[in-house]
């Protein structure tokens, strides 16, 4: 349910007076509207939901041949993991970046949440 939040949050004003579908593989986001007993969060998250006019649909992940084509293959998710060469280039690139340096060091003393070093 996060990822729908987050995303009508930055698409808000798209959507807003319009009727839409929500799509999601996961049963538990199916049901939130249905739920009897939420959270702080949740209950924020239905205030907020509140102001669009969306349907809220399951549609099992394996039916769901866009994220497949997408979200799922394996040969476009290897595409964007740096390897080789290029790691290393990116790696001699930070050291000589003043702004980097401080968020690596942010990052080795646990400071921040955003970023995190491998």
């Amino acid at each position: 349910m996060t990822a729908v939040v987050h995303c009508l949050r930055i698409w808000r004003h798209y959507l807003l007076g319009s009727h839409f579908t929500i799509k999601t593989d996961n049963v538990a986001t199916s049901y939130f509207q249905t739920q009897k007993k939420l959270s702080p969060k949740q209950a924020r998250w239905q205030d907020f939901l509140a102001e669009f006019d969306y349907t809220l649909e399951y549609k099992l992940g394996k039916a769901n041949v866009v994220a497949d084509a997408l979200s799922r293959k394996a040969e476009l998710a290897a595409l964007s993991i740096a390897k080789g060469e290029i790691k290393g280039r990116i790696k001699e690139g930070l050291e000589h970046d003043p702004m980097a340096r401080e968020l690596v060091n942010l990052c080795t003393q646990g400071k921040t949440k955003q970023f995190w070093v491998e």
